[in-house]
Order: structure tokens, then sequence, then C-alpha cells
């Protein structure tokens, strides 16, 4: 602006005109423009709290505003002297700092968060929505906590308690994911093995005589003795001939002729064998047709009780048998069974400081195929080649955290390395994870902050009352009893539109958890009562500045007439203003004369 006072030509002057002209507003309203379209982005993509770390509660968007404010006291400023008509311009500036103060009050002075809790069952902590970094330290058997810091939001570095940490990822979510350890409270031995030449992940298959036996992978069984087992390889074992057999639980009865054993306490009667079996009217009978193997045999326990059974060999699964006379019954079941082969099996015994592989092929052959010195190492099961990945002498299944696909159920991590190297600790959200501090027992947590509040909130009852006919719940309330010490127990009935109000708290419903827990929402706002006065400030201004001639005349929006229009920006103070010749006041002066 160009000066219109006498002092506007001092260097203090030339500030002022400069903090307070429209060259310097315009660039610092864009700049807010973008970071505001910044933030939004950010909290519609990654939430607020990314966007409050990024932008609203950064020093750089903390300054700009600032700069807004100082921009508006020296627009009113140069004003100065001021007089009726600045009324409404002054009012407007006025309320927008107002605003800007009351806003930053909020933003770093609210505290807002949730309170869980069970009916008959009481609590004062508040859980805010503010993510923080704990650190805690046993001395004697007893929690300290030494250090707390906000959260990082970005991978970087943060110091706590004089340790300094790399913040190496932020995970959006996690999911636990169980894997083996080697570092068991006892010896047990386990070999990970992989079906896959070339992989490097497999199965783990542990010590048999701890972990109920072999286990099979792709039709192979895979043995892994105790240390120090020894393992003697098998000698040829003949398979078992195909044909039709008696079962009776678990034992298998191969079919003889008569007078032999079917079952036990029952023998065979009588056996008749078909090569072209056809079944008509329930009866098996030889017939002409295609090959058709089957056996009808009659068997009896010698009591008086007499059971048929029929089998085909072309057909295992239809079995045909019921008792011809008697009371007894055998439980027996007759069969064709095919030729059954020895099963392969790979066996890792001896020593883990030297261990053996053996095995033993489909024609019960066993034999020693390999020593590996070190893992992993590949060996030829017969007609596979099969890697053992890893060796573990005191193997134990654990389980960590790992990154996952964001979810309905959300669960961040920070992703933690002590300076100078170690290995990255992953914690998660609401956990604690312990730190390899040397001469030190301390543990790091990543979770909500926690707030003590002055007053403590029971819930008597919870009800909730849901649509007709569904499971969506309708409305919700909480009976409370609320004990301060300044007002005792009160209680109140909290549900929606209906908080409780223990200034400068407020206590609403806001949630729930099946059918006995509530969950209250308890917010502080210490700038709210600054951000309404500074509306109420603005709104005067505005109606002013558009509505009353008197307080605003020469403004922006507001028409006047040519011979009242103010000539600042143009000239100095003391050049005369001519009048209009028609204006002329009651006394035959120029209208604006003296104002």
């Amino acid at each position: 602006m160009r000066a219109t006072q006498g002092w506007h030509s001092t260097p203090f002057g030339r500030a002022a005109r400069f903090l307070g002209s429209i060259q310097l507003a315009v660039p610092v309203l864009v700049l807010v423009a973008s970071a505001l379209a910044w933030g939004t982005y950010l909290e519609s993509t990654q939430g607020a709290k990314v966007s409050r770390a990024t932008v609203y509660g950064s020093w750089w968007f903390v300054g700009l505003m600032g700069l807004i404010c100082v921009s508006l006291v020296f627009a009113v400023i140069t004003r100065y002297p001021w007089r009726r008509k600045h009324v409404g311009f002054i009012t407007v500036h006025a309320g927008l700092i107002i605003l800007i103060i009351g806003g930053f009050w909020s933003l770093f002075g609210r505290l807002e968060g949730h309170v869980t809790i069970e009916e008959g069952t009481a609590s004062n902590v508040l859980e805010v929505d503010e993510d923080v970094i704990e650190v805690a330290e046993f001395q004697a058997g007893h929690r300290h906590v030494v250090a707390t810091l906000p959260a990082p939001t970005r991978p970087g570095t943060v110091v706590v308690d004089g340790m300094r940490l790399e913040v190496t990822a932020i995970w959006k979510n996690t999911a636990s994911e169980t894997y083996v350890a080697d570092d068991g409270p006892s010896a047990f031995r386990a070999v990970e093995v992989s079906m896959t030449p070339g992989a490097t992940s497999g199965d783990w298959v542990g010590d048999e005589s701890r972990s109920g036996g072999a286990a099979t992978l792709s039709g192979l069984a895979v043995r892994v003795l105790a240390d120090g087992a020894g393992w003697t390889p098998p000698q040829t074992a003949a398979p078992e001939s195909p044909g039709f057999v008696f079962t009776v639980g678990s034992q298998r009865y191969p079919l003889g002729e008569v007078g032999s054993e079917a079952a036990p306490g029952w023998r065979v009667v009588s056996v008749q064998r078909f090569q072209k079996a056809t079944v008509a009217g329930g009866q098996i009978s030889e017939g002409a047709g295609p090959e058709n193997p089957a056996v009808e045999v009659v068997i009896g326990d010698g009591a008086g009780t007499t059971e048929r059974h029929t089998a085909f060999q072309n057909f295992p699964g239809m079995v045909m048998s019921r008792r011809i006379e008697g009371e007894g019954a055998s439980g027996a079941t007759l069969a064709y069974a095919a030729a059954r082969q020895a099963r392969e099996e790979l066996v890792i015994y001896g020593p883990t400081a030297a261990p053996k592989v053996g095995y033993v092929g489909t024609d019960g052959v066993g034999r020693e195929i390999a020593s590996p010195e070190r893992f992993p190492v590949e060996v030829q099961a017969g007609d596979r080649r099969v890697t053992l990945l890893r060796q573990f002498t005191r193997a134990r299944v654990a389980s960590k955290i790992v990154e996952a696909p964001v979810a309905g159920d959300r669960r961040p991590a920070v992703v933690l390395r002590p300076e100078g190297g170690g290995e990255a600790i992953a914690v998660a959200w609401k956990d604690q994870r312990p730190l390899p501090v040397t001469g030190r027992n301390v543990l790091i947590g990543y979770g909500p902050r926690s707030v003590e509040l002055p007053f403590t909130i029971r819930l008597n009852d919870f009800r909730k009352m849901d649509y007709p006919g569904t499971a969506m719940a309708m409305a919700y309330e909480s009976d409370v009893v609320i004990s301060s010490a300044e007002r005792g127990e009160e209680p109140f009935l909290v549900h929606m539109n209906s908080p409780y109000e223990h200034a400068p708290w407020k206590v609403y419903q806001s949630g729930f958890v099946g059918e006995t827990v509530s969950v209250l929402s308890v917010m502080r706002d210490p700038g709210l009562g600054t951000t309404y006065l500074g509306s109420v400030v603005l709104c005067v201004g505005i109606f002013l500045t558009f509505f009353s001639r008197s307080l605003s005349w020469g403004h922006p929006g507001i028409p006047a007439p040519a011979f009242e229009k103010e000539r600042t920006h143009e000239g100095d103070a003391n050049v005369a203003v001519r009048p209009h010749p028609d204006a002329r006041g009651a006394a035959g002066e120029p209208a604006g004369v003296g104002s």
C-alpha cells in the first residue's frame, strides 16, 4: 500500500505496510490453501494421525498461520489513526485472529479418547487417540515407565531415555506368524525339509519320540531321531500278496480254505469262487460276461451262528454280508486288498554334530545315503530330490508379527533397530517387546497414550435396543455413577446426544462391545470457548461490514458516494480532498468535511 500517513514513511511504517499488504497476504494464503489440500488428502488416505503429524501440527504450518495473524494485525495497524468507519474492518480481522488462536489451542490442548467399561466395574483411565512409544524398565521386580514420546509416523531416528533407535519401517497392519526358533528350554532335534529342490523354506519335522511319530511329506515318511540315536537299515520285506481279506478293526485275516480262521472265534464254512460273477435278485452266480472275480464265503462261530460275505475284485467298495442264522456277530468285513508296498522312509539320525541320512525304498531295503557336513543339503530319496534346509538342536515353536495387508481389524506396528546394528524389533500396537540393552531389563511398547481422569466412571447397567427383527443397534445407553472429589457421586444416564458434563470434561456414549461392555468417549477441549468467541466476533464484523455504512465506509463490497470515498493509498494525507459540487451539508459546507 502507498504511504498515506506521515508515520508510514518511517522504518516501522514501511515494515508495517509490507506486513499488512496484499502482496504478502496472497502468497501466504496460497501456501496455506496448498497445505490444507495436502492435509485433507493425507487424512483421507492415511488417517488423521498422519495428517496432524505431517501438516497441521508441524512447525511450518504453525508458522504459516502465525504469519497470517501478523498480516491481519498489521493490516489493521496501517489504518491508524482509526475512525468509526474502520470498526467493521477491525472486527472481522479480530474474529479471524481469535479463530486461529482457538483452533491451535484446541489442536495442541485438546484431549480426547475412550473409556471401555464392563457392567459392574469402574475406570478412571482414558485411552487417548494418540499413539506413543513407551520405555519401561524393571527394577527390583517393579515396572517403571522411564520415557514416553509421540509415536513416529515415518522412518527416521528417535531418542528414548538416552538410547538412539532407528525407525526402519511403519507397518499399517500386521499378522501373527508361527516359526521355529533354536532357543528352546531343552534339547529337541528338528529338521526343516522341503520336497522342492532349491526351496528356501519347508516343513519342520521334530524328534519322533516327542512329536508323535514320522511326518509324511508328498508320500514320503520323514523320521527324525533324537540326538545320538542310531538306526539299523531294515532287510528286504516281502510285500503283502493281493487277495480277499477279512478285516476286524485294524486286524487283517487273509481268506483261506474251508476250516481256516476268518476272524477271532470264526472259521470258514464254505468258499465259492467266481470268475465272471453276476448278481441277480440278491444272488451271485457265474455269468458269461467280462471278467469279474468274486467270492462268496460262509463263516461260523461254532455256536449256531453263520454269516454269508460276498466281495468283488473289481469293485472293492461293494461289500455284501448278512447273517444266515443265530444271534452272534463277527464284526468282520470281506474285501479285495491289492498288494501293498513297503513305506518309503527318509531317516535323519546320529549325533546332531555329525548327522546321517538313511532311506528305505518300496522294496523294504534300507541304506545310508548321506552324511551332510552342513545344511542346506540335497539328498536323493528314490525318485525324489529332497532338500534338508536346517537342523535345530533346541527347537521350539514361537510366533512373530509380520507385515500384512490392511484389513478391518487394523493393528499397526513400528519396526525399530538399536543404533549400531542388531536385529530389528517389530512392536505391534498395544504390545511390548524386550529391548536388547546391556545391563538393563528394558521393555519398549507401542500403543495409545493413557491419561488418568480426575473422576471415576462406574458402569451399573448397559442397555442396547435393536431394530425389530434385526441384530442392528437402534439405540444404546449407559447407567453410570461418576465420582469426583468436588462433586461426590453423581448418577447419570449417558446416551446418544445426552453427554455428561464435568467441566471442562464431557462424557459421550460412543459405542459398545457385546451386551455388557460400554465404550464412552471423553473429551476436554480448552480452545472450544475461544473458537466460539472468534465465530461470534467474526459474524458481528461481517454484519457491520455489509450492513452498516457508518461503520464500514470505503471498504470492499460497500459502495459509498464519490465524495465520501477515502483516498487512502493515493497521495499524502495533507492533500486537500475536493468535494463534489453538488454535495452540500445542511450549513452549506461539503458533507465530507470533518469526517
